[in-house]
């Protein structure tokens, strides 16, 4: 119906303009009622049948394109072409932290990335002091030595300290053994095995230790006067600033103490007692280094029970070694003194006899460390 009246409306408007132009106007055929207008009507139902847009899908070619956008971050990484490594260690003033900065470059293709990470490391390892502790030759290394012990002591540091002795078996003159009688409850004793046990606890075998607490005097260790005639050569190794290792090598020593009417019968030298070595524990009998005259007294004490009348008697020392850790500010981190040493009871009386006994002798090894140092 609708297009009927359209096409009506149509007509009229033609015309309307042939007459305006002043023209006149063609006849207009109207449709006959009696056609059969049943097509249009279906063209008209067909037309105006609305149908409800489909919602676009996934697939639908007009729905708006949606993008995923993936950012590739720039990795450093080290490349065998184009690429470069620099590492560099800072000394820190504070003694407890080395600053390790590491810078890598990577290149490829066209891009270029460049990262750079600063790590810092607290492990306790080697404390540097900036302008601190050079060594640069052994006098140097040995001033150095004497200095950090003598700072040790001026400053009444702290330190725990171990002497270890180990003796081999003693070889005693046979004769001297036979002379001997040592009764027990089991019958007669070995006088080599009682002997050389009594010569052994009084030369302090095996290990003791000893602590010397901080701000307290002590006679643990003492100053060091070693001087380059003291020693076979001298070796160190460190960084400006950082930890040293001092190696001294002592001369072999030997000393000597006799009975004599007059005199202290004492002769010989040994260069290891111009170093730090003292009172091996603050007992006032046992040292470090124990020296012939010290043996001498310890054999009269240890053997009263045989009236023991030593006569004459020589210690001498050989591979004789200090060890220090210096820190850069020449405090002592760690000393370690090792040697051999070799006793002879040259000449012995026994049960207050005119008989003498000769070449009684015992060897042993000598490990003193001094260590935990507190400032």
């Amino acid at each position: 119906m609708k297009r009927i009246t359209a096409m009506i409306c149509a007509a009229l408007l033609l015309a309307g303009l042939a007459f305006a132009c002043n023209k006149e106007p063609a006849a207009v055929q109207l449709p006959d009622p009696t056609d059969d207008f049943s097509w249009m009507l279906e063209t008209q139902t067909e037309t105006e049948t609305e149908t409800e847009p489909a919602e676009p899908t996934d697939a639908d070619p007009l729905a708006p394109e949606t993008y995923t956008s993936i950012v590739y971050l720039p990795v450093a990484t080290t490349t065998k072409t184009g690429s470069t490594t620099s590492t560099s260690k800072v000394p820190t003033l504070s003694g407890n932290a080395s600053a390790t900065t590491t810078t890598t470059t990577a290149t490829k293709a066209s891009t270029a990335s460049t990262t750079t990470t600063t790590t810092t490391t607290r492990t306790g390892a080697t404390q540097y002091y900036p302008g601190g502790l050079n060594i640069d030759s052994k006098d140097a290394a040995l001033s150095a030595f004497n200095a950090a012990v003598k700072k040790a002591l001026d400053s009444k540091a702290g330190f725990a300290k171990s002497h270890l002795i180990t003796y081999k078996d003693w070889a005693f003159d046979q004769a001297f053994l036979d002379s001997v009688t040592i009764p027990g409850l089991g019958g007669l004793i070995d006088p080599s095995t009682y002997i050389s046990g009594a010569l052994n606890t009084a030369l302090g075998k095996g290990v003791r230790s000893a602590t010397a607490h901080k701000g307290d005097g002590h006679s643990l260790m003492k100053n060091s006067a070693l001087a380059m005639a003291d020693l076979k050569d001298v070796t160190y190794s460190g960084s400006a600033g950082g930890n040293w290792t001092v190696t001294l090598l002592v001369k072999d020593g030997e000393t000597r103490q006799e009975k004599r009417l007059f005199g202290s019968g004492i002769s010989g030298n040994s260069p290891i007692d111009k170093g730090p070595l003292h009172l091996a524990t603050g007992d006032g009998n046992l040292y470090d280094h124990m020296a012939a005259d010290k043996v001498f007294s310890l054999v009269k004490s240890s053997l009263s029970f045989i009236n023991a009348d030593p006569i004459d008697i020589s210690e001498s020392t050989s591979q004789v070694q200090f060890v220090a850790k210096i820190d850069g500010q020449g405090k002592l981190l760690e000393l370690k003194a090792t040697y051999n040493q070799t006793i002879n009871l040259k000449e012995i009386r026994i049960l207050n006899g005119l008989d003498s006994y000769k070449d009684n002798t015992g060897s042993s090894t000598v490990t003193v460390t001094y260590d935990a140092f507190e400032y």
